[in-house]
């Protein structure tokens, strides 16, 4: 299933693959000039391609390697001779993907193996040239993509929402939350999200996502210096498991964002921890 929208000159593509008619989940992918920001995943790229052919798409440009990110390259690259360009560790894994578990199978196919270009400091899209800034967390080759002349901020999966509960075991929390900050200091004046489209007021979208896994994160250690449970933790503070942590035999799920909020104490973080989430160890954060 797709369905546009339209921010100006950018098109929003969202992509919805389904089971038994229905969508089971939604990713964005976005148009630009003759440019594809990411390409959704396997099981929605026939519709893609579909759509591709009468909207003149030329390139596509990557965030990162994820299935829902890059799954439509293949059959865009051979149908299309689009050119693909990724950020340099996104590359190799383009090139040789490795089998992706079960539940991510299910709901958005096995990737095929594509050629991509590397990414350099810099690309320009429409015009406009975008600054690739790596934001690593999410995933290890994550970039976001910044314009200085529009304010625009092409986010990929470090937004997602204003409240992210879940995480995959392979995330760090605190990696991510750096890129978070990172990002916020630039002050975009849009962020364009893989999930939760396009927000206006970027930089305010920021502070509330940063805002709402540092509280998380001193709610956490307040609850360990009470000697409370992971488990205990979680289900206090994030309520109970969704279905997709049993679907995915706990790959993604509540209790992995709690673990790795404690794999490192926020006053030890550096950078704007130390004042935004307390110092002196966690018997210091409140």
């Amino acid at each position: 299933m797709l369905r546009t929208s339209t921010h100006g000159p950018l098109t929003r593509i969202q992509l919805l693959p389904t089971i038994l008619g229905r969508p089971v989940y939604q990713v964005s992918a976005y148009l630009l000039g003759d440019t594809l920001i990411d390409s959704g995943c396997p099981r929605t790229a026939p519709e893609l391609l579909a759509w591709s052919r009468d909207h003149g798409v030329r390139r596509i440009v990557h965030t990162h390697h994820h299935e829902d990110h890059a799954g439509g390259d293949a059959l865009l690259a051979r149908e299309l001779g689009v050119e693909i360009v990724a950020p340099p560790r996104t590359v190799p894994i383009l090139r040789s993907y490795y089998r992706i578990p079960l539940y991510r199978k299910v709901v958005w196919g096995q990737p095929v193996d594509v050629d991509a270009h590397v990414m350099g400091d810099e690309i320009v899209i429409a015009g406009h040239r975008f600054q690739v800034i790596p934001t690593p967390g999410h995933a290890s080759d994550h970039v976001c993509l910044y314009a200085p002349d529009t304010g625009w901020l092409f986010t990929g999966d470090l937004y997602i929402s204003a409240r992210v509960l879940y995480l995959r075991r392979a995330e760090d929390a605190w990696t991510h939350l750096q890129s978070l900050h990172r990002v916020a200091s630039l002050r975009p004046r849009l962020v364009v999200c893989s999930h939760a489209g396009v927000l206006e007021e970027g930089t305010t979208a920021l502070q509330r996502r940063i805002g709402h896994w540092e509280k998380l994160a001193r709610d956490v250690w307040r609850l360990r210096t009470e000697g409370l449970s992971l488990r205990a933790m979680t289900r206090r503070l994030l309520g109970r498991e969704g279905w997709m942590t049993w679907i995915s035999g706990g790959d993604f799920a509540k209790i992995n964002l709690v673990r790795s909020l404690l794999e490192s104490d926020p006053a030890n973080c550096g950078g704007p921890y130390r004042d935004s989430v307390g110092a002196g160890g966690p018997d210091a954060v409140v």
